[in-house]
């Protein structure tokens, strides 16, 4: 098995792996030089594409802001919630009992991790 390179020469099995071999680095240095080149070019992008500085405000300052909007309606929603539920709890504890919702007086309400339970059902 020669390799014809011209009218009647042919290379030897050593020479086509030779040629073979410098094919190959020469592929693989390519792709690495390419591969190389964009890393840089990625690189180079905040350079060109920087955002521009909010001066106004700074992140903490924005961050405890929005904490404490949070904190005021939950606790707003809270608040609203918990007439409603202490008048179902008083309903429910009534008819359980047979007898009206004005005898019944709820001094504190505590959640249970009951939400498991449900979960299985």
């Amino acid at each position: 098995m020669t390799m014809i390179l011209a009218a009647g020469e042919t290379a030897s099995f050593a020479d086509r792996m030779g040629r073979a071999g410098l094919n190959t680095l020469l592929g693989m240095g390519m792709a690495f030089f390419v591969l190389i080149l964009v890393m840089f070019v990625i690189m180079l992008f905040p350079l060109f594409f920087r955002e521009k500085k909010k001066p106004s405000q700074t992140r903490a300052e924005l961050a405890e802001k929005a904490i404490d909007n949070t904190i005021s309606q939950i606790e707003e929603h809270e608040a609203q919630d918990d007439s409603e539920l202490v008048a179902v709890i008083a309903a429910a504890i009534a008819a359980y009992e047979g007898s009206s919702a004005d005898g019944v007086v709820i001094r504190s309400i505590r959640r249970r991790g009951a939400r498991k339970q449900w979960q299985r059902a």
